[in-house]
């Protein structure tokens, strides 16, 4: 699910109205006009006020007396590996897009789209053509200067269907050709009318640039993160540990305070509780309501805390090529042994608010959804029904979760899978290899986790697409339905609020019909807590670390002697 595109204005029905109404009004001429405070009107699409990195604004900050330092932050999940394409979701993506990748241009928190590596994008009146203006002089952090034979590259790598990253279900149903037209001009040739397309790329986890060149076709694995062109640079990545970047002080948007930031993992929350209490560390994610309310209490103090209450949307997926749940009425039997009312309890003290696909409760998209998709709640006599009249004969039910936030998950789902008869092995795995077994497919049921990107399609599009590759970075419960592809295609050319409604039933029913996820729930606060002496620190609500293009994020974070 695209992590970064998660703002507050999505969560209404109106607000969803407005934004497609603009990108259906946002193919105007050439020059668009830049407005200072972007609203749901024509001008949505155009270019906002502020850039990344206004660096004479940055020089009344007194750089000479807010730079230094190196800042340890407690992750709650490791960089699973430093390659800028196959992980690049949840910590993965958090963690590279604040420091060394970069995407052409980033959403800000008022739902407009603001310039990054590209300057402007303009589209040709059928929006089947979309040319990018980049940024001129933005150096790698190999010293070279990005140009359009970069962007090009990058796209082309993604596309091959070969290299496994996560952005290719993302890109190659839309894109049929992309070209350099000059050294700072790119265009992409659409695969029919695309109005969503700026959208969709304003991620890194479907498209950043790196140097042409940098990753060999099909390379998968990597110990060195390529050159971006973030503001911090790749420095060394210790599996199932740490990772490291400093600071690149030729950053085309101005030097960043800190001179070293250091990712360490510490699975547990109340391990990074008591690291940020005793100032091992001085920033963290992930930590639970019970903490940050002793926080707010004055019971903890020299700490700040702050909510991400647009994260922790969580579902759980079945293999559809496991040989259990290749049979759809096992999954069904699995899917009715669920109570998540019951697992809000016991995993999430009782936070949280029941779902039934990955949509604002109370949205337009949730009122489709009720009309084509009913909940299937918890029912133990149907799922040991089920079970009795298929050929199920205690076979192993490998349940995979993450070590930490994960277990908690597993240890609800076990049990109410064994109460009915299923024979579950669950298995706590370091974040690493739990990632890699998802993507190969080792395993029968997992958990996943999201955000809200505003509209549930193009958000969840590559996770329901074919993907017909070994390793499946996006598509990990290995559904493939032609009907549904096709579907998802025509979708991404829609612009009239109703259609989409419309076509999105369609899509959720298919989902729906081939029982492949039971969704758990969605806004399980989590909350960013720091030491008071670090400032400059903001976060987009979702859960990642950078507050987006007008700046925050751990740029322009500093310590306070």
């Amino acid at each position: 699910m695209r992590s970064s595109a998660t703002w507050v204005r999505f969560l209404t029905g109106a607000g969803i109205g407005a934004v497609l109404l603009a990108v259906a009004a946002a193919c105007g001429g050439e020059d668009p006009t830049p407005t200072a405070t972007p609203t749901p009107t024509p001008e949505f699409f155009d270019i906002g006020d502020g850039q990344v990195g206004d660096t004479a604004a940055f020089e009344t900050e007194k750089w000479e007396e807010r730079q230094g330092g190196t800042l340890i932050f407690g992750s709650a999940k490791e960089v699973t590996s430093p390659h800028p394409y196959t992980t690049t979701s949840s910590v993965d993506g958090h963690t590279k897009e604040s420091t060394w990748l970069e995407p052409l241009l980033q959403l800000g928190g008022d739902g407009s789209l603001h310039p990054v590596l590209a300057t402007s994008w303009v589209p040709n009146d059928d929006l089947s053509v979309w040319t990018f203006h980049l940024r001129e002089g933005v150096l790698f952090h190999n010293g070279g200067e990005m140009t359009s034979a970069d962007v090009v590259w990058s796209v082309n790598y993604i596309r091959d269907a070969n290299n496994a990253a996560r952005g290719h279900g993302d890109i190659a149903p839309l894109v049929r050709s992309v070209e350099a037209v000059d050294r700072y001009t790119v265009r992409f040739n659409m695969i029919g009318s695309q109005p969503s397309f700026p959208v969709i790329i304003s991620d890194i986890s479907v498209l950043s640039i790196i140097p042409a060149g940098s990753l060999e076709p099909g390379e998968i694995q990597v110990r060195v993160g390529p050159p971006g062109t973030g503001p911090f640079k790749f420095d060394e990545w210790v599996p199932a540990s740490k990772t490291v970047v400093t600071r690149f002080d030729d950053y085309w948007g101005g030097k960043p305070y800190l001179e070293k930031i250091v990712f360490q993992l510490i699975a547990s929350a109340t391990g990074r509780g008591n690291a940020l209490r005793t100032r091992e560390i001085q920033l963290t994610e992930r930590l639970t309501p019970i903490f940050a309310g002793r926080v707010e209490s004055g019971e903890i103090g020299a700490i700040e805390v702050s909510p991400a209450t647009l994260s922790g949307y969580r579902r759980v997926e079945f293999n559809v090529e496991s040989p259990i749940f290749q049979d759809r009425d096992l999954r069904l039997a699995a899917i009715y042994a669920m109570d998540m009312g019951k697992l809000l309890d016991e995993a999430f003290f009782g936070l949280g608010v029941l779902i039934d696909a990955p949509v604002p409760p109370g949205s337009v998209w949730d009122e489709a959804l009720k009309e084509c998709c009913p909940r299937r709640a918890g029912d133990p006599d149907k799922a040991k029904a089920l079970l009795a009249a298929s050929s199920y004969g205690g076979e192993r039910v490998r349940l995979i979760v993450s070590r930490g936030q994960g277990e908690p998950i597993g240890e609800s789902l076990s049990r109410q899978l064994r109460d009915v008869g299923f024979n579950v092995e669950l298995q706590v795995l370091e974040s690493g290899v739990y990632d890699d077994k998802q993507s190969t497919g080792d395993f029968d049921v997992t958990p996943h986790g999201g955000s809200w990107g505003g509209d549930p399609v193009i958000d969840a599009a590559s996770r329901w697409r074919c993907e017909r590759t070994e390793r499946h970075y996006s598509n990990q419960s290995r559904h493939c339905s032609a009907e549904l592809d096709a579907l998802i295609d025509a979708y991404f050319g829609i612009t009239d609020l109703d259609e989409k409604l419309a076509q999105y039933k369609k899509i959720a029913t298919i989902i729906y019909d081939a029982a492949i996820v039971k969704h758990m729930g969605w806004n399980f606060t989590r909350f960013f807590g720091w030491n008071d002496n670090l400032k400059g620190f903001e976060h987009r609500g979702e859960g990642g670390y950078t507050r987006g293009p007008v700046g925050g994020g751990l740029w322009r974070v500093y310590f306070e002697d």
